[in-house]
């Protein structure tokens, strides 16, 4: 659900709006996000790419989207 929300919300953005947010993001919270709603892959995917545990893909994700979110929220 979250996802599916933080994904339209990027959609709905220009793309230099859309850059600069995510630019904003640490790297590994960047590519996690890439992986996880552009790409779609699933956590257990995007972790074994990464060489990270599905728990840490899905707990570094919920954390990029609240920073997103705020970031929204402020602009």
């Amino acid at each position: 659900m979250a996802a599916r929300l933080a994904r339209s919300c990027l959609v709905a953005m220009n793309a230099d709006e859309r850059a600069a947010l995510l630019d904003a993001l640490p790297s590994r919270q960047r590519e996690i996000i890439r992986l996880r709603l552009v790409v779609g892959l699933s956590a257990q995917e995007t972790a074994d790419r990464l060489g990270m545990a599905p728990n840490a893909v899905r707990l570094a994700q919920h954390r990029a989207l609240e920073r997103l979110r705020r970031q929204v929220a402020e602009s």
